[in-house]
């Protein structure tokens, strides 16, 4: 037996034919188990199930993340425009605060003024009126004796008159006596002429001696009344300087009159300016409780994004929760493990940002609730300046009313003592607004440290985005890969059946030629 036939070398369509055509009918060839392929494409087949289950599953995590991030960036969007507009509120309240302190300086340097200058007026009528008061009661003094004398030099000249007229009867009745005795002499012309002499020379000699007296009577009447009349020339000029003495003082009078009206149109505009000022207040109280209900509203809508966190915070637990069971059920390969780790990667890196936003948040909160115990600070101060301005416009109404009456000087050091305090409140809130200037420059700091922050929040999520790009390259690459293996694989199986089908041809034909040897 010969075995040259083995080593002779075999083309392969020759061989094909040959074998075919030589082979033996009874005999079958040689089968190969084929449950070991079966189990081969039935674990592709998983795997491939697997691995498109693991990329649907990873699919919808990257849409959920992405969803998120999305609802993330709106909402802090929406707060930075919320924070501007408040801010941009806040800087108009403060600069209404600014105008409102100035305008308040300004009314309290005009209180101030128009406090000197009444007081000025004050003093001014205070001395002028005494000085008026002493000068008429002068005048007043003056007039009583001039009255006086004018009533002693009535009753003078009513008696010389009565004087005048008696000496006048005593002529008239010596006269008559001279006729009833010349015509008792011309009766009795026949009678004795002795007695008629001597009746004629008595009576002529009381005649003469009654007309001598009242010449000297006269003459003494007549200097006196000339002298009456000269003190009476000269009560007159000192009358009329009186009197001109009393038209300068009511001039004076008039003028402090007018003084008086301007103070009071003075007092007037002051109170109209007062009123504005408390028109101004009452708007500007308005603007502060509308500015509360914001900061309220602010407080509601952080609650409300707090809840909304705290959801995320549950979702992003039981999504955890999820890719741990679903590790624990589908061990992966070293790749799924690499992205899974990436995976888990950024979601460190939005929990990490997520707490950022909750800092940033709580951070939102206090400085939201030191704006409200500011404002209610700022509120409280505002009404006690309300206050204070009230009794300052009571007290400048109540010396208005004792500038009439005569102004108390233990009133006014009461109201300057009033207004001194009322100052140094002023200057405390001034202190205030001063430090609350100081917290809002530090809250600009804070603000500029969160720009910063949402900046690098930006980069990570741009590079979240370039990762996430990569590894879907990947997946498109191992899909690809995954295709070429198949087809590999496919070949492989081709070409292993064709040789199990060639090598079964040669064993066939390999055991006709044994057979063939044998029957030589």
């Amino acid at each position: 037996m010969s075995k040259k036939p083995l080593n002779v070398p075999v083309e392969n369509g020759q061989a094909d034919k040959t074998e075919v055509e030589n082979g033996h009918p009874n005999l079958t060839p040689p089968t190969l188990s084929t449950s070991s392929v079966e189990e081969m494409v039935q674990q592709m087949k998983e795997l491939i199930t697997e691995n498109n289950e693991l990329k649907e599953t990873m699919r919808q995590r990257n849409q959920a993340m992405k969803d998120r991030f999305e609802e993330l960036s709106a909402w802090k969007e929406k707060l930075k425009e919320e924070r501007e507009f408040y801010e941009s509120k806040f800087k108009e309240a403060r600069q209404c605060l600014a105008t409102k302190c100035l305008e308040n300086e300004g009314l309290q340097n005009k209180l101030r003024t128009l406090e000197e200058k009444e007081e000025g007026i004050a003093n001014e009528c205070t001395v002028s009126r005494k000085e008026m008061t002493q000068e008429l009661e002068q005048l007043k003094a003056q007039v009583a004796k001039l009255q006086a004398e004018k009533a002693d030099l009535v009753a003078i000249i009513s008696e010389l008159q009565l004087k005048l007229s008696a000496a006048a009867t005593e002529d008239s009745f010596v006269e008559i006596r001279m006729h009833e005795g010349e015509a008792e002499g011309a009766l009795k012309e026949h009678q004795d002429v002795d007695v008629k002499k001597i009746d004629g020379n008595t009576a002529m000699y009381v005649r003469n001696k009654s007309v001598d007296e009242a010449k000297k009577y006269l003459e003494k009447e007549e200097l006196t009344v000339s002298q009456l009349l000269l003190s009476l020339r000269t009560e007159t000029q000192k009358r009329e300087a009186l009197e001109n003495k009393l038209q300068e003082l009511k001039d004076k009078c008039q003028q402090l009159l007018s003084l008086k009206k301007k103070t009071d149109e003075k007092g007037i505009q002051t109170e109209q300016e007062a009123n504005e000022k408390k028109e101004r207040t009452e708007s500007v109280r308005n603007e502060v409780e509308t500015l509360n209900l914001q900061v309220s509203n602010l407080f509601r809508e952080l609650q409300e994004t707090h809840a909304k966190l705290k959801e995320a915070e549950e979702i992003k637990k039981k999504l955890h929760e999820k890719c741990q069971v679903l590790e624990k059920e589908h061990p992966a390969s070293v790749g799924d493990l690499d992205e899974k780790q990436q995976l888990l990667y950024s979601v460190k890196k939005l929990e990490l940002q997520v707490e950022s936003m909750q800092s940033e948040i709580k951070l939102e909160q206090a400085k939201t609730n030191d704006e409200k115990a500011k404002y209610s600070k700022l509120q409280d101060a505002y009404k006690k300046l309300v206050v204070e301005l009230t009794d300052a416009l009571q007290t400048v109404e109540e010396l208005k009313g004792k500038e009439v009456k005569r102004v108390d000087q233990a009133t006014l050091e009461e109201l300057i003592h009033k207004l001194d305090l009322a100052e140094k409140a002023l200057a405390a809130k001034q202190f205030q607004i001063d430090k609350m200037k100081q917290t809002i420059v530090k809250q600009e700091e804070e603000l500029e440290t969160v720009a910063v922050l949402r900046a690098q929040m930006e980069v990570y999520c741009s590079d979240f985005h370039a990762e996430r790009a990569a590894r879907e390259k990947i997946h498109e690459e191992k899909e690809q890969l995954a295709t070429q293996l198949a087809y590999f694989l496919a070949e492989k199986q081709e070409r292993e059946d064709l040789g199990r089908c060639s090598l079964a041809e040669m064993q066939t034909r390999h055991g006709t030629r044994l057979s063939s040897d044998q029957g030589n």
